[in-house]
This record gives structure tokens, C-alpha cells and sequence, in this order.
């Protein structure tokens, strides 16, 4: 299972575009983000969530660092956008069913 989350300044409504299914379980994020500046510069930066976290969690931590991030540049970006993906746990082993050889 993978869940994907897009975000952009530039999508209606301000909200993120969700792909896959929300984890039940609090899972370790990837986050990548990316401003852009009037002067045309490009900052990318990507991070990993060291613990465990719920989507309301990840979300509220994306939204902090688009904040410092935007005090940073003197809230003069143009363009911001970030993407959140984590992979789901372990599988099972499942057997399924005896294997019989065959005589």
C-alpha cells in the first residue's frame, strides 16, 4: 500500500490531492517541497519523519515548514508545492494452502 499526497498553491480550493489510501496505522513519511521566488530562484529540499506519524500529523509538520520556510525568504514565494508518500508495514508471510508434491 502506498499513499501519495500532492499539494500545490496553484490547485482549487487549497486542498491536497490524495492517491492511495490514507494509512490506519501512523507510518514514516517522505517529504519533498519546493519553492519558488519572484527573483526565479528554486529551493528543494526533501526530508524523512524519523517516528511514526498519523496524515494529520505529517500535515501539520508540512504546513510548520512551509511557514519557517516562508519567513525565511520574507513571504515573497510565488509558488510552493510538497509531496508526502509513505509505503505501508511489512506483509504477512501467506501460505496459502498446503503444497503437496506430486506422486
Amino acid at each position: 500500500m502506498t499513499c501519495s499526497i500532492f499539494f500545490t498553491t496553484e490547485m482549487p480550493n487549497d486542498t491536497a490531492q490524495v492517491s492511495g489510501r490514507l494509512p490506519r496505522k501512523p507510518q514514516r513519511w517522505t517529504m519533498e517541497w519546493l519553492v519558488k521566488t519572484p527573483d526565479g530562484k528554486t529551493h528543494v529540499d526533501n526530508s524523512r519523519t524519523i517516528q511514526r506519524a498519523t496524515y494529520e500529523e505529517v500535515n501539520a509538520i508540512m504546513g510548520a515548514i512551509i511557514d519557517d520556510i516562508k519567513a525565511e525568504i520574507g513571504e515573497l514565494a510565488t509558488f510552493i508545492s510538497y509531496r508526502l508518500t509513505c509505503h505501508g508495514g511489512t506483509k504477512k508471510h501467506r501460505k496459502g494452502g498446503k503444497r503437496r508434491g506430486r506422486a
